[in-house]
């Protein structure tokens, strides 16, 4: 049976992991608007922003090294890259779960290179996933004909003719309705958590409740004991229920001297009548900030970067750090580093 990983290794890795955001922080808003294009959804941006970083942050770490032909030389173009494989992937994907569930398999058939090359081209210039990525690094970040086809894995010929028909027939994808959990289930958690009531809070959601922040952690149960309760009960906090790009959420409110503004959107999963998880995006600065324009509210600047005592605890911890009993929340919140 392998060894456990030691508190002490986690930590190391978290440190390393927060270093690596200090470095490519000038590329998270602009990986965000690229995932915003390329997905129309908040959601789906976030979660593509965030497999990007953890994934660049693996291939690093597996060698992928800064010296002579590195890939990592221009770090923009190499999280650009992994972003724009990872979407395409996920497309293919989805694709072929359709197909299968539509058609009955067919018969397989030899083709020679040259037609399986001309098909793929072909293939690529027609496929949405590929046309619009190209049309969105084109005409949105500038990259160049050669960027792109690297980026793409194809040909500059390929690229062009993708940017030919992508861009007479692009347009913004309209938020589809995302499933979620009954409105009486957001509207008992809301009511719970303005109660500041720790049983009414646990009597809607499971004993085991996941608890994710994005880019930093989480935990599982809202036993005061564990921090997140904590926060919800000794703090100025205030839920509303609100809707963003097709889904329910909870909205937070933090009540400050200028008034309240939003320090986090919760997407919550139910599970027979109760609560079984939270996402809790209050780290995620570009979907926070998009949350807030689109819900007219002001946004709370928190993000991953931190005051080096409040990053202390954050290496420390897998939660938000004023999720630790002793540990003050921020009022004001703290000053980026």
């Amino acid at each position: 049976m392998p060894a456990p990983i030691s508190d002490d290794d986690a930590r190391a890795l978290r440190r390393a992991w927060f270093d690596y955001l200090d470095t490519v922080e000038p590329l998270r808003a602009p990986l965000h608007a690229y995932g915003l294009k390329l997905t129309g959804n908040v959601w789906d941006a976030e979660d593509l922003v965030q497999d990007t970083l953890i994934k660049g942050f693996a291939m690093i770490g597996r060698g992928d090294l800064h010296g002579a032909g590195s890939p990592v030389a221009n770090p923009r173009a190499y999280l650009f890259r992994t972003a724009t494989h990872l979407y395409i992937d996920a497309e293919r994907r989805r694709a072929r779960e359709r197909a299968v569930l539509a058609e009955p398999a067919l018969e397989a058939t030899y083709a020679g290179p040259e037609s399986v090359r001309d098909a793929g081209e072909h293939l690529f210039a027609a496929a949405s996933p590929q046309a619009r990525a190209a049309v969105v690094l084109k005409d949105v970040f500038d990259f160049s004909l050669d960027e792109i086809a690297d980026q793409l894995r194809t040909t500059t010929g390929a690229v062009k003719a993708a940017l030919s028909r992508g861009r007479t027939g692009l347009r913004d994808p309209v938020p589809a309705p995302r499933p979620g959990p009954p409105r009486g289930l957001i509207d008992a958690f809301v009511d719970a958590y303005n109660a500041h009531d720790l049983g009414r809070l646990l009597a809607v959601v499971t004993e085991e409740v996941s608890i994710e922040v994005p880019g930093v952690g989480g935990g599982r149960g809202m036993r005061r004991e564990n921090g997140w309760a904590e926060w919800v009960l000794t703090q100025p906090v205030r839920a509303e229920a609100a809707r963003l790009d097709g889904e329910d959420v909870v909205a937070i409110l933090f009540q400050t001297p200028d008034g309240p503004e939003l320090c986090e959107v919760l997407r919550l999963d139910g599970d027979d009548g109760r609560v079984s998880r939270i996402v809790d995006y209050c780290f995620a600065a570009d979907t926070m900030a998009y949350a807030a324009q689109a819900l007219g509210r002001k946004a709370m600047p928190l993000g991953y970067h931190q005051d080096p005592e409040t990053l202390k605890v954050m290496i420390a911890t897998t939660t938000r750090p004023w999720d630790s009993p002793g540990i003050a929340a921020p009022s004001p919140p703290p000053p980026p580093r």
